[in-house]
């Protein structure tokens, strides 16, 4: 599956729990995204198995 930037997503623990939410910046040529964690500015890559689509498209206020 892949995801568009600005898509909201949930970033995914190896066994599958979620670990948090966050939004993606861009695909890398590898095939693996870079993803702004929610509430912070930090960037994360990011395998996408370990990526789940949020089910809204904002953040609540």
């Amino acid at each position: 599956m892949t995801y568009a930037k600005g898509t909201y997503v949930f970033i995914k623990r190896g066994d599958g729990s979620v670990l948090t939410a966050g939004r993606i910046q861009r695909c890398r040529p590898d095939g693996r995204y870079k993803v702004r964690k929610a509430g912070s500015n930090q960037v994360v890559t990011v395998p996408p198995a370990r990526l789940e689509r949020h089910p809204q498209n904002g953040w609540g206020q």
